[in-house]
């Protein structure tokens, strides 16, 4: 396996990500799961940027205290950063760790975004009408899920039932872990951490 931090970067206007990546080819072409780069790449296609290995780590442990190290509070809030959350573990595991306030004013926004979306049940549901609310309710649900070699994802309900499909992943443990804010210990999924949250990181 390589354990490595890389560094993309747009040749059109200097913006870069940085990451990491467990792989058993270096050269698999992985170019980051952050929201931040996948628009950027949407936006200006793929071919409008290059990535560097800049530095590598013997474990994946090593992996997250380097990428912790070298993603810290310079980079996140860099303009020209496209990374949206601290290296190492998680994103509220950085957030905490760095930066208690926003820490705080992340779980407070978390709160009013649930309040504000949060509507009393109507007795006279039919059928038809429990599962389009139940669609809508998936829709507004985020998940953090990082995976055993880091990858990280931030989906919706609905995404995530269907990159669970496409991962073939067990969407059911996974769902089911997801309140317990640990790093899954054992089975198929060993080292996944799955976090649900009320609103996408700005």
């Amino acid at each position: 396996m390589y354990y490595a931090i890389y560094k993309i970067t747009n040749t059109l206007n200097n913006r870069y990500y940085i990451g990491r990546h467990a792989t058993k080819n270096i050269d698999d072409g992985y170019m980051g799961s952050g929201l931040g780069i996948i628009n950027a790449i949407k936006k200006y296609g793929v071919e409008n940027f290059t990535k560097e290995i800049i530095a590598t780590a013997e474990t994946t442990e090593a992996l997250w205290e380097l990428e912790k190290e070298i993603v810290n509070e310079d980079v996140v809030k860099d303009p020209q950063s496209y990374n949206m959350a601290y290296g190492g573990k998680h994103y509220l595991h950085g957030l905490k760790e760095y930066d208690p306030q926003g820490f705080i004013e992340h779980q407070r926004k978390a709160g009013q975004a649930y309040a504000a979306n949060y509507k009393p049940k109507d007795t006279s549901w039919h059928a038809k009408g429990g599962s389009a609310s139940s669609k809508m309710r998936s829709e507004q649900y985020i998940y953090h899920i990082t995976t055993d070699t880091g990858d990280k994802h931030v989906v919706n309900g609905i995404e995530f039932k269907q990159l669970c499909k496409d991962s073939d992943w067990n969407y059911n443990t996974l769902h089911w872990k997801k309140s317990m804010g640990k790093v899954i210990s054992r089975g198929q999924h060993k080292g996944f951490l799955v976090e649900q949250v009320q609103s996408y990181e700005n």
